[in-house]
């Protein structure tokens, strides 16, 4: 069996999530970790995986991405690590495809043309258009 989930699975997948995401920014505010763009990419693993380990160690609450950095550093993670032990691999300078995860600033998905993520704004999901090398880019492998 292939080390990475099929292109079928990782659209089927996302597609979910963007769904989802979208009907929760239009009956709620935007609320982190339920429509936020972490919530995007746990329910992205959930729907490719059929569980995530996503939430497990994600019990703190947070204002920010960068306060959401700051409190998974104190149960021992950083956004690399955190990766890793959700079942993705880190990737060094290589194209993205669909399906593929990155953060910088927060986490967003590559649908195929453009990465997405959900605005901050609560208007769901939408383009994020950038280029920066920074980026920490994983991809997700079957476990």
């Amino acid at each position: 069996m292939d080390k990475y989930y099929l292109l079928d699975e990782r659209d089927t997948a996302l597609y979910k999530a963007i769904n989802e995401i979208n009907i929760r920014a239009n009956i709620n505010n935007y609320t982190r970790g339920y429509n936020d763009c972490f919530a995007f990419l746990a329910l992205y693993d959930e729907y490719l995986r059929g569980e995530s380990r996503a939430y497990d160690k994600i019990k703190f609450k947070w204002n920010s991405v960068l306060d959401f950095q700051e409190k998974l550093a104190e149960v021992g993670y950083n956004i690399k690590t955190y990766l890793e032990y959700c079942g993705y691999e880190i990737l060094r300078r290589e194209r993205p495809i669909v399906g593929d995860v990155a953060f910088i600033k927060g986490a967003m998905i590559y649908n195929g043309d453009f990465w997405v993520s959900p605005t901050e704004t609560n208007q769901g999901i939408s383009e994020v258009n950038f280029n920066d090398p920074r980026k920490i880019h994983a991809r997700p492998i079957r476990s």
